[in-house]
């Protein structure tokens, strides 16, 4: 029963952190896409991605392409063990696993500059 009170305060403390929270303004609004350049379409950005899948009697592979350059692949057996991906991470045509148990995360990459 000693218990009864601190649950009935910790919730009462929840209700009034949650309408406390910030509100926001009527005159903010909420894009879903970002928006393109001027004078571009989204066609433009696809183009330079090309996708291909590639399927043996072993297995299916699925390459993927920016701008001719392999950087990545889905290797799926058909004899029914999981999934995984293959990643050309500083794209030098050396792929590496990942996703294997024990590996270090994988983070975001972009390419800033190329040349």
């Amino acid at each position: 029963m000693k218990s009864v009170p601190v649950l009935l305060a910790l919730f009462c403390a929840t209700l009034a952190n949650a309408a406390d929270a910030p509100r926001r303004p009527a005159n903010v609004e909420i894009i879903d896409e970002v928006a393109l350049p001027k004078g571009k379409t989204r066609l433009d950005f696809d183009k330079d991605l090309n996708v291909t899948t590639r399927t043996s009697e072993d297995e299916t592979i699925t390459e993927y392409r920016l701008k001719g350059k392999l950087y990545k692949m889905v290797v799926k057996p058909n004899n029914g063990t999981p999934a995984y991906i293959l990643i050309d991470d500083k794209g030098e045509g050396k792929f590496v696993r990942a996703g294997e148990a024990g590996t270090k995360i994988a983070v975001p990459m972009w390419v800033l500059l190329t040349w």
